[in-house]
């Protein structure tokens, strides 16, 4: 499977974010606390949900990516 558009309506701090895939390699970067592992965690858990179980650690995932503007999860991905 390949992931051709990824949209971000909210999810943590990521908001109104569109991202369109090549498709070989696609390299994300940017700065610290710019939102990299948070696209990723959304990949993530927009195939498998996000759990409020902490499962040991000190915030569960969906606190932790809880958006931070809105109450709502929101986003869709093209493949």
């Amino acid at each position: 499977m390949k992931i051709k558009k990824i949209k971000i309506n909210n999810y943590g701090k990521l908001e109104n974010k569109e991202i369109n895939l090549k498709n070989n390699l696609n390299i994300i970067y940017g700065e610290n606390e710019s939102g990299k592992s948070t696209l990723l965690n959304f990949i993530k858990n927009i195939f498998y949900g996000i759990s409020k179980n902490k499962n040991g650690k000190n915030i569960s995932d969906y606190d932790k990516f809880k958006p931070w503007g809105k109450e709502e999860f929101s986003g869709k991905l093209q493949y």
